[in-house]
């Protein structure tokens, strides 16, 4: 597993706009906000998981989702994996709305603890994701086996995964590394 490096978005928040708020709202906090986010990637390893921290926010408009969702992972997702930590449902709803306009997935741990995929993914990559995320790893023949589904279906399904950077591919195998 590769290591990971978390930013939290209240303390980005309160070092860009300076508000005593942990709220997320209009389009210029969003932008500052993502700017300082882009700063702090700016240092990190490319080889780490990027963990945007959520759990202090309180509130988050479509306009800041928009900012610091859909920008960041539309300009550093193909090179980068992002977790999502700490998504409230009532962030979800921008933050659902935002992915299915760029076309992008990511993985979400949500603050009553469980994991999902935000944004556009077929029922069988959540599913993966989800199994994933309570086994760590997983191969093409544990997918068949607990989805339910032909070996053919379930390597495409793997290759999905990967390929909407919701998991690692293994380097010495042929398994799936999870994010989370």
């Amino acid at each position: 597993m590769r290591p990971t490096q978390s930013i939290d978005l209240t303390a980005v928040l309160q070092q860009t706009v300076s508000t005593g708020y942990a709220d997320l709202v209009t389009r210029p906090t969003g932008k500052a906000v993502r700017s300082g986010v882009e700063e702090h990637l700016a240092v990190i390893d490319d080889r780490q998981v990027i963990i945007i921290d959520f759990s202090g926010v309180r509130c988050l408009d479509f306009s800041c989702a928009d900012e610091i969702v859909g920008k960041l992972l539309l300009s550093h997702g193909n090179a980068r994996y992002f977790v999502l930590r700490g998504v409230a449902e009532i962030h979800s709803e921008a933050i659902e709305a935002v992915l299915e306009r760029y076309d992008i997935a990511v993985v979400a741990q949500q603050r009553c603890g469980t994991v999902r995929v935000l944004g556009p993914a077929s029922d069988t990559v959540r599913e993966t994701v989800q199994v994933l995320e309570r086994t760590r790893t997983i191969g093409v023949h544990e997918v068949a086996v607990r989805l339910s589904i032909p070996h053919d279906n379930a390597r495409k399904t793997l290759d999905e995964v990967v390929e909407k950077r919701l998991g690692l591919a293994a380097a010495a195998d042929d398994r799936v590394i999870s994010l989370a």
